[in-house]
């Protein structure tokens, strides 16, 4: 409940950037749905929304621009579809070589 509130108090503020930390990763499918609703109003009057996210998903769907952090270091910056696929590039080289050394 406290996320719920957290969110609407923010959201309902008119912020210049919104700041969404995992937000989606929690409450049931109406929330989310509600969540995701708010933020595409926010971004539709010029504002800037901030989703920091596991969710490639999310991050195709909801973003034009992407940045990817490499422990702790920024590894790309750009346009959303082309900061996926090197994530998904980094992280297939990853298990690759986790593999290998497990051999």
């Amino acid at each position: 409940m406290y996320l719920r509130l957290a969110f609407a108090v923010a959201a309902h503020l008119d912020p210049e950037i919104l700041i969404v930390d995992e937000v989606l990763s929690v409450g049931d499918a109406s929330f989310q749905k509600k969540c995701l609703g708010k933020m595409d109003d926010v971004t539709r009057t010029g504002r800037t929304v901030l989703l920091v996210t596991h969710s490639l998903f999310m991050v195709k769907l909801h973003c034009k621009r992407a940045i990817l952090f490499n422990h702790g270091r920024i590894a790309r910056i750009g346009p959303a579809e082309e900061v996926v696929d090197c994530y998904e590039t980094m992280s297939f080289e990853a298990e690759t070589e986790a593999e290998t050394q497990v051999r």
